[in-house]
C-alpha cells in the first residue's frame, strides 16, 4: 500500500447502500484490519445511538479490540446533540469500552452561527467534522469552521441521483477549504477511483448514475493546493476517461499534469484527509485494478 493511501477509507458499513447489521459490519471491519490492505483502513463510522450495540458485538470477536490495539471511531451526532453527547459520555465512562476509542465527531450544520455554537458544546480533544451544505453559504460556513479550528465534511453522493453534487459546487467547496486551510473528509458515492456511471445500490436492477471518483477529488485538491485555478480543478473532477489518470514513478498524473508523491502526501495530511465508504473492499480493489496502491 502506497503511503499516500494510508487511512484513506473510513469504514461506514452500517450506512446505505450496504446497511449491514452491526454483527456484519464489525466482522468486516475486523477482517479488513487483518487484511493485506489494512494500511488504507481508517476509522469505524457509527451513530452515537449505536455505540453500546457496537461494544457488545466487538467484545464477542475472537480477537476483540483492546486498549493496546484499539479501534478508532468516528461518531456521527444527530439532531439531538445534547442527548447524543450524554450517550458518548456514558460510553466512555465504562471501562469495558477501553478498546473502542472515540477519535472524531461528525455533525451537520446549516449556517456559520451553528458552527460557533456547536464548537462550544462539543468536548475537546477530538477532531470535529462539520458537514457543509453545498449552498451559496459554503464559503461563510468554511470560514466559520476555520475560526474554531474544525474540519469540514462534504457529501459527494448517496443512493439517489439528486444526492450527487455538481462538479462546479464541489469545486467551490474545495477552493474554500484550501484557501482557509481547513482539512476535510468526503462521504458517500466514492466507491470508485475515477468518475463514471455506476449502480446506485447493490441491488441487481439498480439504476446507474454518474459518480465522482476519489482520485479525481484527490488530484483536484492537489491542483488547488499547488496554486492551480478552479477551472482546472473542475476539469479534473469532471474527467471521465480513466486513461487520463495513471500512477507514475513519483506520484500520479492527470493528462499533462504531474502530482508528486510528496505533494499528494502533503495534501492527504493537511487537506483531503479521507472519505467514508460503506464498502472498504470496492474502492481499494478498484484502485488496485488501475495499478494504484
Amino acid at each position: 500500500m502506497e503511503p499516500v493511501f494510508e487511512g484513506l477509507v473510513e469504514y461506514a458499513g452500517l450506512f446505505p447502500p450496504a446497511s449491514l447489521t452491526m454483527a456484519g459490519a464489525v466482522a468486516e471491519y475486523a477482517e479488513h484490519r487483518d487484511g493485506p490492505d489494512r494500511a488504507a483502513l481508517g476509522r469505524f463510522v457509527i451513530a452515537a445511538s449505536r455505540l453500546d450495540e457496537l461494544a457488545r458485538e466487538a467484545a464477542a470477536l475472537h480477537d476483540p479490540p483492546t486498549s493496546a490495539s484499539p479501534w478508532l471511531l468516528a461518531v456521527v451526532l444527530g439532531v439531538n446533540i445534547r442527548g447524543d453527547l450524554a450517550l458518548v459520555e456514558a460510553f466512555e465512562a465504562d471501562a469495558r469500552h477501553a478498546g473502542l476509542v472515540i477519535d472524531a465527531f461528525e455533525l451537520r450544520v446549516a449556517n456559520p452561527g451553528e458552527v460557533a455554537i456547536l464548537a462550544e458544546a462539543l468536548p475537546s480533544g477530538r477532531a470535529v467534522f462539520y458537514e457543509v451544505p453545498l449552498s451559496e453559504h459554503v464559503v461563510d460556513i468554511v470560514t466559520a469552521i476555520a475560526a474554531v479550528g474544525g474540519h469540514a465534511k462534504v457529501r459527494t453522493g448517496g443512493i439517489t441521483p439528486e444526492a450527487f453534487p455538481e462538479a462546479e459546487a464541489l469545486t467551490r467547496f474545495l477552493m474554500a477549504v484550501v484557501r482557509h486551510q481547513v482539512p476535510f473528509k468526503a462521504t458517500a458515492g466514492l466507491h470508485h477511483p475515477f468518475r463514471g456511471s455506476f449502480p446506485l445500490t447493490y441491488e441487481p436492477d439498480a439504476a446507474q448514475h454518474v459518480m465522482h471518483g476519489f482520485m479525481n477529488l484527490l488530484l483536484a485538491t492537489a491542483e488547488l493546493v499547488g496554486g492551480g485555478d478552479g477551472e482546472t480543478a473542475q476539469a479534473i473532477l469532471e474527467e471521465t476517461d480513466p486513461e487520463a489518470f495513471a500512477p507514475v514513478r513519483d506520484g500520479w498524473r492527470w493528462r499533462d499534469r504531474h502530482y508528486t508523491e510528496a505533494m499528494l502526501g502533503a495534501v492527504r495530511a493537511r487537506h483531503f484527509l479521507n472519505f467514508g465508504s460503506c464498502s472498504f473492499r470496492e474502492p481499494i480493489e478498484s484502485l488496485h485494478a488501475r495499478g494504484g496502491a
